[in-house]
């Protein structure tokens, strides 16, 4: 029973809980219309029942709403704190300075301006997986894949991406969310790489089916922490170990986006010596 519980999502948990209490109610009505002593007592044990029945359903559910709220308020703090700190700390250094224009003070502006952005990336990839969490309907549309994979090799915010043989064909999907997914996974492929590193993309085609593949040379993700990492907030050790590692809501989101199109996502050994990132999808035509 709890095993069937958990495997509802929060929209048909809702639902189950407003045809409990549509059902208590056709009970009551029963109660109110029969006149008899024996339809009397059924009808009061079944509105009764399907009462309580609804009762405890809602507030299971709101207390599992609560508890998630409550864990994402935590989690989103403590992300929050550390470069909000980082912050401060530098501005107090920068108004201890008794001439404004000097070395000091641009490395600390550097510095400023650097965990504002990471703030406003945080504050973005949280909005993605609000929309995510709601439902927001998917907006397919046929992408040519050989020209599309291409273009990642040229976007220089990324770093250098080489960009191997990817089949010819169409896959249908949703083109915004689907580059939100490559590009996630190229820059926590970069971050562990390093900016010397290597990064790869690559694809093949089977049956129906698209896989994409994201190869880098750095540390790798050693195995009990493959499935942990695509958690939110969850890195692996190695990224901890970096100050440039992400908020660790990259992977989170890439696999939130995946499932929502029928896909997995998964990570694996690269031939390059680091870790492969990939992801399959349906609806692939040549």
């Amino acid at each position: 029973m709890r095993g069937a519980w958990g495997r509802l999502g929060l929209r048909g948990k809702i639902a189950l809980s407003i045809v409990a209490i549509v059902l208590a109610a056709v009970g009551l009505a029963v109660l109110a219309v029969r006149r008899e002593v024996g339809e009397v007592v059924g009808a009061v044990l079944i509105g009764g029942g399907l009462g309580l029945a609804a009762a405890l359903v809602a507030g299971h559910l709101l207390d599992e709403a609560a508890s998630r709220q409550r864990q994402f308020v935590s989690d989103a703090s403590h992300e929050l704190r550390t470069p909000l700190t980082a912050i401060r700390g530098q501005l107090e250094v920068l108004g201890r300075q008794e001439e404004p224009d000097t070395p000091e003070v641009r490395r600390v502006v550097g510095v400023a301006l650097e965990e504002t952005a990471r703030i406003e990336r945080l504050v973005e990839d949280l909005l993605t997986l609000a929309r995510i969490d709601e439902e927001a309907p998917l907006r397919p549309a046929p992408i040519d894949v050989g020209p599309y994979l291409r273009e990642f090799g040229g976007d220089t915010t990324l770093g250098k991406v080489s960009v191997s043989e990817v089949p010819e064909g169409t896959l249908r999907a949703d083109p915004e969310r689907l580059t939100q997914v490559v590009r996630n996974l190229l820059a926590n492929a970069r971050r562990h790489a390093g900016p010397d590193g290597r990064v790869e993309l690559s694809a093949v085609a089977d049956r129906g089916h698209l896989t994409v593949r994201v190869d880098d040379d750095g540390p790798g993700v050693p195995a009990p922490e493959r499935e942990r990492v695509f958690d939110r907030f969850q890195r692996s050790e190695a990224a901890r170990d970096r100050t440039s590692g992400g908020s660790g809501l990259g992977l989170a989101i890439a696999r939130a986006i995946v499932e929502q199109h029928g896909g997995h996502i998964w990570i694996e050994d690269s031939p390059l010596g680091g870790a492969r990132v990939a992801f399959e999808l349906g609806e692939f035509n040549r």
